[in-house]
């Protein structure tokens, strides 16, 4: 990660540069990192007295450099754009002033007339939401500290060397931060993905302490929570199937629940590849996540066999986490690809 305070300083000259009357969208990724990114984010905007600015995110299944996202926001002709938890890719825009990227995965490029503030490489892990947070703390924009946390946590835990880090845990206590980050989640991961709820839990909150009172947001996040884990127990104890140090689980879920199977399963077998595929997510295709506990680039791994690919959402994301969205022709290729690989090697 570069310095701070120089990223600090380059954000705040290109955030200088909005005019109140600017039209600003904020493209944000829906997990608690991309929500809490984007909400942060939003309420120093409107505190400062900004009043044109939306939020948006992809819809379900789709990267956020989609083809539908491009034209959703070249129509909307924003003079300001934000990316956010959403990785760097050179998409070119038409006639935005400034796009601006805050993230912390391996960047892929730029958009033009973009600047990139990125916590990649780690260590320290710092999520997108926390790097928010410690820019704008930085310029003295006063951020909304616990929503840095929220995505910190949700996307790296309780265990995180990073600044201001201990500190706030501390002040917000490991069982809240953890419930909150959970429930925002959960509304990603539900078949209806609702993230339009989990973002209002979050803007209609002036505190902390507002996120734990009993409101219809939290009820109806607190349900979604209850689902996932009915799904992820129902799903778990699946038997996977081996290709040498390739675990293969298969699942039929309407849940997004894939990308925690294979994160259970990865702390199980921690010297396989951990590939679980989910038959059930999206109509007619394979959504599937990889994980590892191996010292190994997945993303190296994936794009050995498969082109990454914006529409299909493949292969994109950390070294040791990624996936991606295929139809069932392509992922049944995919399975023999590996085999056949597998073969090869052994009679090398």
């Amino acid at each position: 990660m570069e310095d701070l305070t120089k990223l600090s300083h380059i954000f705040l000259e290109n955030i200088s540069d909005i005019n109140k009357k600017d039209r600003i969208i904020i493209l944000t990724h829906v997990d608690s990192d991309g929500v809490s990114s984007g909400v942060l984010l939003y309420k120093v905007l409107t505190k400062k007295d900004y009043k044109n600015i939306d939020i948006i995110y992809p819809k379900k299944g789709e990267n956020g450099y989609s083809e539908r996202i491009k034209n959703l926001i070249n129509s909307s002709k924003p003079d300001f754009l934000f990316f956010m938890d959403l990785g760097s890719y050179p998409l070119n825009f038409d006639n935005i002033r400034k796009i601006i990227l805050i993230d912390h995965h391996k960047p892929e490029g730029i958009p033009n007339n973009g600047v990139l503030l990125s916590s990649f490489p780690p260590p320290p892990y710092i999520s997108t939401s926390y790097l928010a947070y410690l820019l704008l703390k930085e310029i003295n924009y006063n951020p909304k500290d616990y929503l840095g946390l929220i995505g910190e946590v949700g996307d790296y835990g309780l265990e995180v060397d990073a600044p201001y880090f201990k500190e706030l845990i501390k002040k917000y206590k490991k069982k809240n931060i953890s419930l909150v980050s959970s429930l925002i989640n959960s509304a990603r991961r539900v078949k209806e993905f609702d993230i339009e709820t989990s973002l209002k839990y979050l803007i209609n909150s002036e505190n902390f302490e507002d996120l734990l009172i009993d409101s219809v947001y939290m009820k109806k996040l607190l349900y979604y929570k209850d689902v996932i884990k009915e799904d992820v127990d129902k799903w778990k104890r699946t038997k996977p199937k081996f290709i040498k140090n390739i675990a293969i689980i298969e699942i039929n879920s309407p849940n997004l629940i894939h990308p925690i199977i294979a994160q259970i399963w990865r702390n199980v077998l921690e010297k396989y590849i951990i590939i679980c595929a989910n038959f059930g997510y999206l109509k007619d295709k394979v959504s599937f996540s990889i994980r590892t506990n191996l010292d190994i680039s997945l993303l190296s791994f994936l794009r050995k066999y498969l082109k990454p690919s914006i529409e299909e959402d493949l292969g994109f994301g950390h070294e040791r986490a990624t996936g991606g969205i295929i139809d069932l022709e392509k992922w049944f290729d995919l399975i023999k690809k590996i085999e056949n690989d597998n073969i090869e090697n052994n009679e090398a």
